[in-house]
């Protein structure tokens, strides 16, 4: 086994000039705690173990930004270790020395679920699989690409574009996981026309606690069962999905309604029409609003817009005659193609808060228009602005994302504003909804679960993992700090019962809760919010800059990508003492901007460096020389090489894109 602890002791390509250096070791806080040391006596394959405080701390949340108190009143959400596997075999190694020993396993993707699925509630063991993220093969003929569970959505795609093949669905966050997006949901772009992930899936394999590795295919019982499971079931580590040839003939197309009644009720006459739309997305007023707010001027109609994506000229021509027997006209072709670009992007609007609350919900369409008439008479009684995004599904089925603007930065009301998200949420599974993830902040809504199918999957758990060392505290029933006794404000039972008298009782409660929100919105604001914490407030967590991040590639820490950093900085500003060796770990940065060139919320992040770097120095002082010689590392490796290739390193100084990225 070749276990990488504090430092990178990495290889370089034959034909790398000798001059560059071979190997890099950096500074980091050492640990040896008993976990440890027993993962360090594994046999298999190479993992990198962290253990060191700081690295740790980002392991202690997703991209759910949950109120402190709360998050740290129910659980204990900093694992005891993280384990980064890169084969398949070391998850399975791993897996067993967890089951021999009881220890609590949490699996990670990238960590951009919003709903603590990849959160430990009691400590535990993080198995990270991001950098378990190859690309197996891709079979021309067949149709087919084999990945790892760590292999990103973008990357994927760039791979199979070189071969005329691209992806048949993906999630909204093309930068999250395989693994992820199998044991979250299944529900993304192009679900309309190509289904639900597991339609799309040839076979899996799975990394059981039993000590095996067990492969499903679309005939074996237990397969549907594995989507969705959220990790109980064991580590999904190898997937084959079907890939289907690029279209030569691709439209998004954009319409904007002066009423949404319109808008609905052409959606469903484009959803039953012979068009067979790829997808459809309506997007409200309010959404389109925000939308302008963020160009250099309003240039999308205001309405209610739809945004249809067309594929292949036969549907172009059904959706150019239905437009003219409903005499509507499409907005410009630019504003449809940023608008459909865009679907990859949705949090952008974040940074009206900074933050952004609500609900992910699949429901039936039949109920849509009251449900979203529902959600905005509730909303307007708790004095909020929602905002809607809807992905039409087959079968007559919508998600429905349903959102408004909160403010971190004020605790009591982003507190208050937690609260009301549970209410709409809970409004909309009385109405029929169920949720799209339970995690841990949706657990209060498990009861809309399918019994059936949660019968099914406590079985195949049963038999897969029969120690339930796999995510505990999670699905089935939520612990925490005091065992089931910290999940039991968040029980069906309990939580639900008192949204429903809250909601029975809604002129009185509804009252209250506003002027609480009106009084802290008032006198409870921020004296004084510094440009710094207003960008760490609005990143969106989403972990897309932890995938093109040259440094991570080559050293596995996420404190050296933007995350880590706006996580460092928020660690600061909330009086948590940093280690020297912490400190030095954030110097080390390419200033290469491909982070910029991902980022979900847009954000200039140079200077947001270099306020962090500028505290820390004064603190801890800086190693110039480990500075230069970590920046000579990457800079010869094929990876740094293969992103400048790809246009995503715009200040590379090796490639003449903007200088030294330091002052050293």
């Amino acid at each position: 086994m070749h276990v990488v602890g504090a430092g990178v002791d990495r290889a370089i390509d034959a034909d790398t000039p000798p001059s560059h250096p071979t190997s890099f070791s950096a500074k980091d806080e050492v640990s040896n705690n008993t976990l440890y040391q027993g993962l360090q006596r594994l046999t298999v394959g190479s993992i990198r173990i962290a253990s060191s405080p700081g690295e740790l701390m980002l392991y202690a949340r997703d991209q759910s930004e949950i109120p402190r108190f709360l998050r740290e009143l129910m659980f204990s959400s900093v694992p005891e270790a993280v384990v980064q596997a890169e084969t398949p075999e070391v998850v399975l190694e791993v897996l067993r020395f967890a089951s021999s020993t009881g220890l609590n396993v949490i699996p990670r993707g990238s960590g951009s679920s919003p709903f603590g699925g990849s959160v430990p509630v009691n400590g535990g063991l993080v198995l990270d699989l991001s950098r378990m993220d190859k690309i197996v093969k891709i079979d021309g003929d067949a149709k087919t690409v084999t990945v790892q569970a760590g292999a990103r959505w973008f990357e994927i795609d760039h791979a199979l574009e070189a071969h005329g093949l691209s992806l048949t669905t993906s999630p909204s966050s093309k930068f999250s996981t395989v693994g992820g997006w199998v044991a979250t949901g299944g529900v993304g772009i192009n679900s309309f026309s190509r289904g639900h992930l597991s339609g799309n899936v040839v076979s899996l394999e799975l990394a059981a606690p039993r000590g095996e590795f067990v492969r499903f295919t679309p005939s074996d019982p237990g397969f549907m069962q594995v989507f969705g499971s959220e990790g109980q079931l064991g580590v999904v580590t190898i997937v084959t999905l079907k890939v289907m040839e690029i279209s030569t003939h691709q439209h998004p197309h954009l319409l904007v309604f002066d009423d949404r009644a319109s808008a609905l009720k052409f959606a469903e006459e484009l959803a039953s029409s012979e068009v067979s739309p790829v997808h459809i997305i309506f997007e409200s007023s309010v959404r389109v609003e925000l939308t302008n707010r963020l160009l250099d001027k309003p240039r999308v109609k205001p309405g209610e817009a739809l945004i249809v994506y067309i594929e292949g000229e036969e549907s172009e021509t059904a959706f150019d005659d239905l437009l003219k027997s409903a005499g509507l006209t499409g907005e410009p072709e630019y504003l449809a193609r940023y608008l459909w670009n865009e679907r990859f992007f949705p949090m952008k609007i974040r940074k009206f808060g900074p933050g952004m609350m609500g609900l992910e919900v699949i429901l039936s369409r039949k109920i849509l228009p009251a449900a979203m008439l529902e959600f905005e008479r509730l909303s307007s009684s708790l004095e909020l602005e929602p905002l809607f995004e809807v992905h039409y599904l087959p079968d007559g089925q919508a998600m429905v994302l349903g959102f408004f603007m909160t403010d971190q930065g004020n605790t009591i009301r982003y507190t208050l504003d937690s609260f009301k998200s549970f209410l709409l949420n809970k409004r909309m599974i009385d109405l029929g909804a169920k949720p799209y993830s339970l995690g841990i902040w949706n657990h209060a809504f498990s009861g809309a679960e399918d019994r059936g199918r949660k019968d099914e999957l406590r079985k195949l758990k049963s038999s897969l993992d029969p120690r339930g060392i796999m995510n505990q505290g999670k699905y089935f029933h939520l612990s925490g700090r005091m065992g089931r006794l910290s999940g039991l404000i968040m029980h069906p039972s309990l939580m639900g019962s008192l949204l429903r008298a809250m909601l029975m009782l809604s002129p009185i409660t509804m009252r209250l809760i506003s002027r609480a929100s009106r009084f802290s919105k008032r006198y409870l604001e921020p004296k004084r919010t510094s440009k710094s914490i207003r960008i760490a407030d609005e990143c969106a967590m989403c972990g897309a800059c932890v995938g093109v991040c040259p440094a991570y590639m080559i050293l596995g820490d996420e404190r050296v990508t933007a995350r880590g950093k706006m996580l460092t900085y928020k660690a600061m500003a909330n009086g948590v003492t940093l280690s020297k060796e912490h400190a030095h770990r954030s110097f080390l940065c390419m200033r290469c901007k491909a982070c910029e060139q991902v980022c979900q919320s847009k954000l200039e992040l140079i200077p947001f460096y270099d306020e962090l770097e500028s505290q820390l120095e004064r603190v801890h002082g800086k190693d110039a020389e480990e500075i230069e010689r970590f920046i000579r590392f990457v800079e010869s490796s094929p990876q740094y090489d293969e992103l400048v290739e790809r246009g995503l390193v715009i200040g590379a100084p090796k490639h003449n894109h903007g200088g030294a990225p330091h002052d050293i």
